[in-house]
């Protein structure tokens, strides 16, 4: 487990970096919120704390400084006035746009001299791990 927290540190420490470079005043926590958002855009709140394993707190925080940062806005549902949507704006499509690159070359760089085999073989035993975590993340994105 603390080799797990170490690699954890550096890619948070490596991504912050990438986020800063690029002009961006945001988290990792920020940028992972702002990568389900454009996925499954117009995700309701509720299910994007569900999918980072946050409580409603943290998200509230979370979408705060995306919405100042005019990446994300929020908008009532209409069905349902009790729940409220993340909805990606253009500069968050644009801000995903320069990110994900910088991101893929963080990786890219960081697996270059790990094999093919091994990385399936950490894939495997990564999954393992989560797997058999007491508190699974959500992977259910249905209202």
């Amino acid at each position: 487990m603390p080799l797990m927290g170490h690699l954890m540190c550096y890619v948070r420490q490596q991504t912050s970096q990438i986020y800063a470079q690029l002009g961006y005043d945001i988290t990792p926590e920020a940028a992972d919120a702002l990568m389900i958002i454009h996925h499954f855009d117009g995700l309701p709140q509720k299910k994007l704390a569900d999918i980072l394993g946050k409580d409603k707190a943290s998200i509230t925080r979370l979408l705060n400084s995306l919405v100042a940062s005019k990446l994300v806005e929020r908008i009532q549902d209409q069905q349902d006035r009790r729940i409220i949507r993340a909805h990606i704006t253009k500069e968050g499509i644009d801000a995903f746009g320069k990110i994900c690159p910088e991101l893929q070359t963080l990786s890219d760089e960081t697996l270059q001299n790990i094999g093919e085999a091994e990385f399936n073989q950490a894939v495997s035993t990564l999954t393992a791990i989560v797997n058999s975590l007491p508190c699974q993340p959500s992977n259910n994105l249905e209202d």
